[in-house]
């Protein structure tokens, strides 16, 4: 049973050792999926003992929330670099979000499936960051089509950007993280060749 919230130990060696076993559960996800990392494996890369493990971890799935915290760090440090930009028109501002979110969902891609697999089977890990919100995330996301509002023509400017938004990260995510499953496959670009086309569909959708 995975805890709701993510426990943080008040001891600096605990704060090290649960680092410890972060960074070998980052490592080993490189190339392996999660269901063939075994706690044998994270507490001999980690250098501690598996009973240091059990003393701290009920079972592996325990340290899923302290990987979508990590996930949500990274993503709200993605998102500030984005908002740091000046996109000189809407065309740019969809083309450059589109490229850098492929390459955001091919650096963490194993990382991204292992929450998106296991949030299905244990939702509670979806509550148990408490520091980043996603949807204050993917509003950012959708602020940033909002500074040309005079190029979106759609009705609903907000509810419309909101939508280009969920368009851009659903498709990208099946095209990286799973490109041999149904619906990826309806397409034959390839995620690289996918993420250029992709703002064409989205600026139509917007602009037009």
């Amino acid at each position: 049973m995975i805890v709701s919230s993510v426990f943080q130990p008040k001891q600096q060696r605990s704060q090290d050792t649960q680092r410890k076993l972060m960074d070998a559960l980052s490592f080993f996800l490189k190339d392996r999926f999660f269901e063939h990392i075994s706690i044998k494996d994270l507490a001999e890369h980690a250098g501690v003992s598996v009973g240091t493990f059990y003393r701290r971890f009920k079972d592996k799935e325990s340290l899923l929330p302290l990987l979508y915290q990590d996930f949500g760090n990274d993503l709200a440090n993605w998102i500030d670099e984005l908002d740091k930009r000046d996109y000189i028109s809407l065309e740019q501002a969809i083309s450059v979000m589109s490229v850098e979110l492929h390459q955001f969902l091919i650096d963490k891609k194993s990382v991204f499936r292992t929450l998106h697999l296991n949030s299905r089977l244990y939702s509670e890990i979806l509550e148990s960051d408490k520091a980043v919100d996603r949807k204050v995330v993917y509003r950012r996301m959708s602020n940033i089509f909002l500074r040309f509002q005079t190029e979106i023509t759609h009705s609903d400017k907000s509810k419309a950007a909101g939508v280009a938004v969920f368009m851009m990260i659903t498709s990208l995510l099946d095209k990286v993280i799973y490109p041999k499953l149904t619906p990826a496959i309806s397409c034959d670009l390839d995620a690289a060749e996918f993420t250029h086309e992709l703002p064409r569909v989205l600026i139509g959708y917007l602009s037009k």
